[in-house]
């Protein structure tokens, strides 16, 4: 969806004017808003300009609060047509050059359509890929961290659990690990009063409930397959948006920080372990998360995507 098109759904689904729309904005942040008329939210709504990004978050911020959804005037879509909504080039921006979480296995004969994002536990080599992802976060991650390989099999189980694998043509290209657990629990998680290591699916919310997602793992074989997964992941929280209420993790790791930033998740807490190494939490509500500069530019910016 562009910008434009996004605004005037808006403005319209909330029975307001231009001129009622231009005096509320105003009054909701004068600062962003003081030297808006009705003559450029035209422009805007007829994509003749559009605001700069920063000005697109506060829109999406006012109506966040007028309509009290995440993603306002995209309610209950269904995950297709949330990944639908989402620019592929603007998932690369996100990703950044991560040479860490993303391998630079080639991929110029690969297409996208090829590629198949499917929940962990309907792959036949479940339990080849789970010991495989221990291995790669052994390497990532501080023993801090660590859940055995029987939890994330049980875990990759739970219906409310979205552990996305990707294929190409029979060939593993990467993962996507997150739990959703109880708000609570989630709280005792970022603070560094419970281990990742300690949960147990009795800590899960279920998937008509409210809970939080916590990110556990996250590695591809090239930027293809890392651009497949986290349009899946965003497409699963924007089809979810009723049930989440925050979103985040703990990590060692340097790259999965700069990712995560880039998603608005905020630095909660730090422990330092015997070795003197740090650990930080991380952790944001999913409306500050969708109404981000980084995540805007991916679901709000459909003319800026040639490969769309």
């Amino acid at each position: 969806m562009q910008f434009n098109d996004y605004l005037k759904r808006c403005r319209v689904n909330n029975e307001l004017t231009q001129e009622e729309l231009v005096s509320n904005l105003y009054t909701y942040d004068i600062d962003t808003f003081g030297g808006l008329d009705t003559s450029t939210l035209s422009k805007w709504e007829r994509s003749t300009t559009k605001p700069k990004a920063a000005k697109q978050v506060s829109i999406m911020k006012y109506f966040q609060e007028v309509t009290g959804n995440p993603l306002p005037c995209m309610h209950n879509p269904s995950e297709k047509e949330a990944q639908e909504l989402i620019c592929k080039a603007g998932v690369r921006n996100l990703l950044g050059k991560n040479k860490q979480l993303i391998f630079n296995f080639p991929s110029e004969f690969m297409s996208v359509d090829d590629m198949d994002i499917s929940p962990l536990r309907s792959f036949d080599r479940m339990d080849a890929l789970i010991e495989s992802n221990m291995h790669i976060q052994q390497g990532f991650n501080h023993s801090y961290a660590h859940i055995t390989q029987a939890q994330v099999k049980e875990w990759a189980l739970h219906p409310s659990s979205l552990f996305l694998g990707c294929e190409h043509k029979g060939c593993f290209l990467g993962l996507f690990f997150t739990i959703k657990v109880k708000p609570e629990v989630f709280s005792k998680i970022v603070n560094f009063e419970m281990k990742k290591g300690d949960l147990t699916v009795d800590d899960f919310a279920s998937s008509e409930e409210q809970g939080s997602m916590l990110m556990l793992s996250f590695f591809a074989m090239n930027e293809k397959a890392g651009v497949m997964l986290v349009i899946r992941y965003f497409a699963h929280l924007i089809a979810n948006q009723d049930n989440i209420v925050e979103m985040g993790g703990v990590t060692s790791n340097d790259e999965a920080q700069k990712i995560t930033g880039r998603m608005n998740l905020q630095p909660h807490s730090t422990m330092t372990t015997d070795n003197n190494q740090k650990i930080h939490s991380l952790r944001q509500t999913l409306p500050n998360v969708l109404a981000s500069e980084y995540v805007l530019r991916m679901i709000l910016s459909k003319q800026e995507c040639p490969e769309e």
